[in-house]
């Protein structure tokens, strides 16, 4: 009796000490620079949208916030370094939509996406928008699906990347249209966008925030939006749906996930930063500005949720487009 005591005892002293050690770690959490992982190259929406993001939520945690870019294979190759990551809180991805196409895009990966990342806060949703040059002479969607059925062959559409959320945008046009065009991978959505600035290609379907100045400026003109009704800061250009194509209708997302394993009071304590910069008035002003809408529900619970619901919804759009995992 007296033995099971001691081993009680001991072990209790083990459990209370690996709880002190946790709980003066995240009081003493940050003390180094945090490194948000963006999948894709500069200049895409996601990069913007993190970028706009990370300054504020660092003043709230004490830290800085460094951005990598870490591009490639649709978003795969940054979201496998995060997932093999500690999961000490010093590496986070800037996740988005392809950490939903991922299981269905890709046959043999080295990780889960839905399980070796974990949901940390859901920043803000973003539809896509249908963009040409201004020199193109196409004037509206109409106009846009005409060309795209006399010269199929002459309509490059620029993507960033096989699979990657643009590219998706694009096949949910292209299929609820009944449209044809050449499809022309990049590696990332800035470089996408820039080919179609340059004439290299004419039609892009990137997410707004990453091209609303280029829209206000005039090098890139707006056909539609991928949203179900038309948007407040563009309230001139007609949604897809409208247009009589709801099959057409998508929209993005940005959040932050973690290595799986983050330690619950690493996971609040950035939640709760998270939460007191998306209420910055200012900040929130220049998300709304760039095409972004706040997350109704941005708390880890929820943003889990729905990533898993995104990645049966995209399944279906990946097997409709005719896309073949790699």
């Amino acid at each position: 009796m007296i033995k099971n005591i001691r081993l009680w005892l001991r072990g209790f002293g083990l459990m209370a000490g690996v709880t002190i050690g946790i709980t003066g770690f995240a009081q003493t959490y940050p003390d180094k620079p945090i490194k948000w992982v963006v999948p894709y190259p500069p200049g895409g929406t996601t990069d913007v949208v993190a970028r706009s993001i990370a300054q504020a939520i660092g003043e709230r945690l004490g830290a800085t916030i460094v951005i990598e870019n870490k591009a490639g294979a649709a978003g795969v190759i940054g979201m496998q370094a995060v997932a093999k990551a500690a999961p000490d809180g010093y590496t986070f991805l800037v996740s988005d939509a392809s950490l939903a196409t991922a299981p269905s895009l890709n046959k043999q990966l080295s990780f889960d996406p839905l399980k070796d990342l974990q949901a940390v806060f859901l920043f803000v949703t973003v539809p896509h928008v249908v963009l040409v040059s201004p020199t193109s002479g196409m004037q509206t969607l109409g106009d846009l699906l005409a060309r795209a059925k006399q010269q199929p062959q002459a309509l490059n559409f620029a993507s960033g990347g096989i699979g990657s959320p643009l590219h998706l945008a694009g096949e949910a046009l292209r299929t609820s249209t009944g449209s044809q065009w050449v499809h022309v991978p990049y590696k990332g959505g800035g470089p996408a966008i820039l080919a179609v600035m340059s004439g290299d290609a004419q039609l892009v379907t990137p997410s707004l925030p990453s091209v609303m100045g280029h829209i206000q400026s005039g090098k890139l003109k707006a056909l539609a939006v991928t949203s179900a009704a038309r948007l407040n800061s563009l309230p001139s250009i007609p949604s897809v749906a409208e247009l009589g194509y709801p099959g057409a209708a998508s929209m993005g997302w940005i959040g932050l996930h973690a290595p799986a394993g983050l330690p619950n009071a690493i996971l609040e304590k950035t939640e709760a930063a998270a939460r007191g910069a998306m209420a910055d008035p200012s900040l929130t002003k220049r998300l709304v500005e760039q095409g972004a809408d706040l997350a109704v529900d941005p708390s880890a619970k929820s943003y889990s949720s729905f990533v898993a619901g995104e990645a049966k919804r995209w399944e279906k759009i990946v097997k409709a487009a005719g896309i073949q995992p790699e």
